[in-house]
């Protein structure tokens, strides 16, 4: 009898650690001279293309495109998650560093679970409750860091897409699985994002030829890295692991962001990250382990964003 390699599935795990953590460096990096949504629509347009050219190489039964319905709500699920989502993330990271926009997105359990609650008409556990408090406070702590500078604006702006991310993610719990399902999410999603960028205007701000070396390579990671290998690696976990095991990505996505920002771009771990930060890490804690006492493993959200 084959089995799977026991190893296997937390490689893939500790990839998703780190794959992560790492694209909100990429994505400062390639937004400093990439429009933001042309780069990021660019990016999940490629990586959908070609994931579904590889989905359709290797798979021994040729998968059909889903029917009208499902399609219809993976378009859904593609605008909530990386339209609006990813989108306003990458537009924020033009004037957020890419530690604190990290933590920031930590925010989305947080969002889950009252969207959860909302939909339920049940009031979540006190343990929960707590956790939303505390991260309400770190999220306080952490925009009040920019509060003398317009960048509190667009700190605010990503707390907006990780409501819009959890949504998304809600939304698309209910929803049958198709094969294509990553694939066509990430295609309609990339398409979306270039009208928009289009709609406001960043094709006449794209130069080419401006564009540094250093977005370049921030581009090729988030593609290569964030969208292919990172989402593939964490769609395999999903499946070989339980789910309160690989949501701990959400701990460690922000000190990996955190610890390569100070590195790789000199960003200042000041004490308003260290406290905010940290508060926020916390809350996501109270919040899976007052979730894991109302629901089984299989039920509780899954939260990323990049």
């Amino acid at each position: 009898m084959n089995r799977r390699p026991a190893l296997l599935p937390w490689i893939a795990l500790v990839t998703v650690y780190f794959v992560w953590g790492s694209t909100y460096l990429g994505i400062r990096v390639a937004v400093a001279t990439i429009p933001p949504f042309l780069m990021a629509g660019s990016r999940y347009l490629t990586a959908g293309l070609l994931l579904m050219g590889l989905q359709w190489l290797i798979s021994k039964e040729k998968p059909s495109l889903p029917g009208r319905d499902l399609l219809l709500r993976i378009a859904a699920s593609a605008v909530l998650l990386i339209v609006i989502g990813n989108g306003i993330l990458c537009l924020a990271e033009t004037r957020v560093e890419a530690g604190t926009a990290a933590l920031l997105v930590t925010s989305t359990p947080i969002w889950m679970l009252l969207f959860s609650a909302l939909r339920a008409r049940k009031l979540p556990g006190w343990t929960a409750i707590a956790g939303v408090v505390l991260g309400s406070a770190g999220m306080a702590v952490l925009i009040g860091k920019h509060t003398a500078h317009a960048d509190a604006l667009f700190a605010g702006l990503i707390l907006v897409g990780s409501a819009s991310w959890a949504l998304g993610s809600i939304y698309a719990r209910d929803r049958e699985h198709h094969p294509l399902t990553a694939a066509l999410e990430m295609t309609i999603g990339g398409a979306g994002l270039t009208l928009v960028g289009l709609l406001v205007g960043e094709a006449g701000r794209l130069d080419v030829h401006a564009v540094t070396a250093q977005s370049w390579w921030g581009w090729l990671w988030l593609l290569t890295g964030g969208a292919m290998l990172g989402y593939t690696a964490y769609a395999y976990t999903l499946r070989t692991l339980p789910t309160a095991t690989v949501s701990t990505y959400a701990y460690v996505n922000p000190v990996v962001a955190v610890t390569l920002g100070a590195l790789l771009l000199g960003e200042r771990v000041t004490w308003n990250v260290v406290a905010g930060g940290a508060a926020i890490v916390v809350s996501v804690a109270l919040i899976l382990i007052g979730s894991r006492t109302e629901a089984h493993p299989e039920e509780l959200p899954d939260e990323a964003i990049a």
